[in-house]
């Protein structure tokens, strides 16, 4: 269990959920309850099932990162049967807009639970009472989704957590000089050697890191030696299942969670 102490501050969790190699991240507060991507199409129950023992019967926003079947795939799922308030993409050109089927049940039950969408970029944010939840990239188009993700930068009480997405070393170039510095950051692109480079990792200098992967597609060795260098405590799905994250008077508490 890792710790870092602070001021006194109300309780605030993000649980970021076992969904193999996919991405799925739930915060909690007395604010808000928000939902960082899907997972795949196949973890869809799971995560309702979680969302459900958690006692949340609402979402005040959900997020996709960017729109590859494993970041979106369980949302349709989901929101036939979870109100959700907003709905936040990355804006992508036309020709990165995918035609799979699972973009195409999204947006569906978007358009029949009426849920608005909002196209979000560079500089916008969202505050939910003490959280805040900015987007910091993309800035400009990439060629490719990956490096079309919604980086984010979450606060709470003068704790931050940096999402990555699946952002690879292109993205993080465009980020270099920006305030990166953070607590915890969620590992871009599932631990993968195209992600989480020597430059970004020295500004970002998280002491806490967290990885969604799968057990058969585990973090890249060279990743997880660049993370150890920088003295960050490490905590990976694949070996520690789901992973909660709790901000309570000021300290950042990391312990495993059994999964249901």
């Amino acid at each position: 269990m890792a710790g870092l102490g602070g001021s006194e501050t109300e309780a605030f969790t993000i649980t970021f959920l076992d969904v193999g190699a996919a991405d799925a991240a739930v915060i909690q507060s007395p604010d808000c309850s928000v939902l960082i991507d899907g997972g795949t199409y196949d973890s869809g129950k799971k995560i309702y099932r979680r969302l459900s023992h958690m006692g949340i019967d609402h979402l005040d926003l959900m997020v996709n990162t960017h729109p590859d079947k494993d970041h979106l795939g369980g949302f349709s799922q989901i929101l036939y049967k979870i109100p959700v308030e907003k709905y936040w993409e990355p804006e992508l050109p036309q020709q990165l807009i995918p035609e799979t089927e699972e973009y195409r049940l999204t947006h569906e039950a978007l358009a029949e639970t009426q849920t608005p969408i909002q196209s979000v970029s560079a500089g916008d944010s969202i505050v939910f009472g003490e959280v805040t939840i900015q987007v910091l990239s993309p800035s400009v188009s990439a060629a490719d989704t990956n490096n079309n993700s919604l980086v984010l930068k979450i606060t709470y009480s003068g704790r931050s957590i940096l999402m990555m997405g699946d952002a690879e070393e292109k993205q993080e170039e465009t980020l270099l000089g920006e305030e990166l510095t953070c607590d915890v950051l969620k590992v871009g692109h599932h631990g993968s050697d195209t992600s989480t480079k020597e430059d970004f990792l020295k500004q970002v200098s998280p002491a806490i890191a967290i990885i969604s992967s799968g057990t058969k597609n585990p973090p890249d060795e060279e990743v997880l030696d660049r993370l150890h260098k920088t003295g960050a405590e490490i905590y990976q799905t694949n070996l520690n299942g789901d992973i909660l994250l709790t901000i309570k008077d000021g300290e950042i508490l990391v312990s495993p969670q059994k999964t249901i």
